[in-house]
C-alpha cells in the first residue's frame, strides 16, 4: 500500500484480531498456486451459485483478469492464509477481492484488513468500491461499514463507499 503522506492507520503488523496476529507481504509468482486454491476454497460455492464452476476457465480468467503485482498475501504467524487485491487510480480504490481460507474466518482478520482499507481510501480523498456475490454473507460487513449499493444485477451487487 502506497503512502501518500498523511497519517495513516496503524499498520496491519500492529493490529490483533481476537488474538490472532496478521501481516501482509506483496505476492510473488511462487504465490500464485496458494492464491488460487485460496480463491476456490474460500469464494468457490459462491461462483458455482453465480455463474458456475469450470475450474480451466476459472484458473485462465482468473490469471488473466488479475495481476500477481496487485496482491497482498494475508499471513497468519508467518502462514499464507489469504490474500487481497485492490487496484487504485486518481478517484477510487477498487477492492478486487479479499478473501481468506476457511479455517482463518471468523476471527476478525478480514474486517480489520477491510476497516484499514477504508481509512486508507478515506485519507486520500477517494471513493472505495467493490463487488459482491448476492449470497456471500460478507455483504452484511459492507453494510455496517457504510457501503451503499449503487448497481446490481442477477448475482452481484456493486457497492460504493464515498470519502
Amino acid at each position: 500500500m502506497r503512502s501518500s503522506g498523511k497519517k495513516t492507520p496503524k499498520s496491519i503488523a500492529e493490529r490483533t484480531c481476537q488474538m490472532m496476529r496478521f501481516s501482509c507481504r506483496s505476492a510473488t509468482e511462487d504465490d500464485k498456486s496458494f492464491i488460487f486454491e485460496s480463491y476456490k476454497l474460500s469464494m468457490g460455492s459462491y461462483i458455482e451459485w453465480a455463474w458456475g464452476w469450470n475450474e480451466k476457465t476459472q484458473h485462465n480468467g482468473f490469471w488473466t483478469n488479475l495481476s500477481i503485482d496487485n496482491f497482498k498475501i494475508i499471513c497468519v504467524s508467518g502462514q499464507p492464509a489469504g490474500a487481497f487485491y485492490v487496484e487504485e487510480n486518481e478517484q477510487r480504490h477498487w477492492l478486487r477481492m479479499i478473501f481468506l481460507r476457511p479455517e482463518f474466518q471468523g476471527h476478525g482478520i478480514g474486517s480489520t484488513l477491510l476497516g484499514l482499507e477504508v481509512e486508507r481510501a478515506r485519507c486520500a480523498g477517494k471513493f472505495l468500491e467493490l463487488r459482491v456475490i448476492k449470497i456471500n454473507p460478507a455483504k452484511r460487513l459492507y453494510d455496517r461499514l457504510g457501503f451503499t449499493v449503487v448497481e446490481e444485477d442477477d448475482v452481484t451487487y456493486s457497492m460504493k463507499l464515498v470519502p
